[in-house]
């Protein structure tokens, strides 16, 4: 496998670096969490240039799933983003913390998917279990959507309503008019689209579905 050019190897080497820069940078972290991030940084250094085959690697894929639970514990476990915000850390650095997490430690599941760029980051499909008008964007919803667990998505497709079911992609988290949205409605022309299956899983995507959620992530890897 070519490591060094695969994009999912690039996006957790990209969050790597992020995740290192942001915990160095964090008030009330600690000494612990910086140095397992940097640890987890050289680890997907090392894979960029293994060559190896999926199976092959699989030692070292573990090991940073390994080395992920062990930031998380010592940032405070399953509440560390609640404790974090409690101590005056923004929503924007709390939720791209998250996000990079998360890239690195599904890094191995999300290479058994297909060759694709898309799948650089999570996809799930999401279902919407609150909807209401962006406060300071006349033609912006806010939802809350479960994927599993609960992130902030932010909109410009006004139809969307409570408990409809629409892929959503977990791209790095932007800041929209003072709203931090975790990821993209994915669809496919005019509109996002609607699916069926479970809150949480891969959805069965179109060519033209991956191609929204491909050019995001390629524009973040430049």
């Amino acid at each position: 496998m070519d490591t060094s050019s695969n994009p999912k190897i690039l996006m957790a080497e990209r969050c790597a670096k992020e995740l290192k820069n942001m915990l160095m940078n964090s008030k009330g972290v600690g000494k612990e969490p910086p140095k397992i991030a940097a640890e987890v940084e050289k680890k997907i250094v090392a894979l960029k240039y293994s060559y190896l085959d999926l199976e092959s690697m699989q030692p070292m894929l573990q090991e940073l799933k390994s080395l992920m639970l062990n930031l998380l514990n010592s940032l405070g476990g399953n509440e560390w983003s609640r404790k974090a915000k409690s101590m005056g850390m923004e929503e924007a650095r709390i939720a791209q913390i998250r996000f990079c997490m998360n890239i690195i430690y599904n890094l191995d599941t999300r290479l058994r998917l297909p060759d694709d760029p898309a799948y650089a980051v999570d996809i799930r499909l999401g279902e919407v279990e609150s909807v209401w008008k962006h406060p300071n964007a006349e033609h912006l919803k806010v939802c809350n959507v479960n994927v599993g667990r609960l992130i902030t998505v932010v909109t410009n497709d006004l139809s969307v309503k409570e408990g409809e079911k629409i892929p959503v992609a977990l791209l790095p988290p932007v800041e929209l008019r003072g709203i931090v949205s975790e990821g993209m409605f994915v669809g496919a022309g005019e509109g996002v689209s609607r699916k069926e299956g479970n809150v949480g899983e891969l959805p069965r995507l179109s060519e033209e579905e991956l191609n929204s959620v491909r050019k995001e992530v390629m524009r973040y890897l430049r």
